[in-house]
């Protein structure tokens, strides 16, 4: 049976200018995760991902850890949605980003505001509420038209590492498990940076082995981390 592992991204530069990178605790879990990756014993025939930085910066710390030559394959198909389109959309004042790093770092909670206010536009796009460049229906298609395409290249027992984000993840659980579009915050807000989500490809199509498997940081609990 093959394989496609689906990993999310260490973490990001949260309220950061430049979000999309790794922090120093995202790329100490990426060259843990290349480490435990390396224990499996299972040499991938394709290492893919986004071709968003934080993307390609986990999937380099985790095959050099691993020890892999192994060329990264980029396809925007695995990208992110635009979360700071969909927060300018629903809430026009924050369309500047100083105003809602401001707005987030003034709060009591500032993760659990930015969750929320996240949420809220999650809601408007996939109500279609604004003029959005990438619709909900249409994020949701890509996503789920790659991991089917990936697929049907793997042979029998191969293996693929896709380095990719939250949102993708989620869309692949949301189709797997014939789950309702509003359960798709739910998924995505548990997902754990660098965790992995094991599919099977058999005869019978996809299904799902381990969703949001993350025991190989739990040895310190502040690399657990959902950002």
């Amino acid at each position: 049976m093959s394989v496609i592992y689906l990993i999310r991204h260490g973490q990001a530069s949260f309220l950061k200018r430049d979000y999309d990178q790794l922090s120093e605790i995202g790329v100490k879990q990426s060259i843990i995760l290349g480490e435990v990756l390396k224990q499996r014993k299972n040499v991938p025939a394709y290492v893919l991902g986004g071709s968003m930085k934080r993307h390609h910066e986990t999937a380099l710390h985790a095959t050099e850890a691993v020890d892999l030559d192994i060329k990264y394959t980029e396809d925007g198909c695995w990208n992110e949605y635009d979360h700071m389109e969909l927060i300018a959309k629903h809430q026009p004042d924050f369309e500047n980003f100083d105003e809602l790093a401001r707005y987030i770092k003034n709060q009591t909670h500032p993760t659990r505001t930015l969750q929320q206010l996240l949420n809220n536009s999650i809601k408007d796009w996939m109500n279609d509420r604004h003029d959005y460049i990438l619709k909900w229906s249409d994020f949701k298609e890509r996503v789920w038209s790659s991991v089917n395409e990936l697929a049907t290249r793997l042979e029998k027992e191969e293996t693929a590492w896709v380095f990719t984000s939250g949102g993708p993840i989620a869309v692949v659980m949301l189709e797997l498990l014939g789950l309702r579009d509003q359960q798709f915050m739910g998924l995505q807000g548990k997902i754990v940076n660098t965790s992995i989500t094991k599919i099977l490809v058999g005869k019978s199509g996809l299904s799902l082995s381990t969703y949001n498997e993350y025991s190989h940081l739990e040895s310190e609990s502040s690399l657990i981390t959902y950002r």
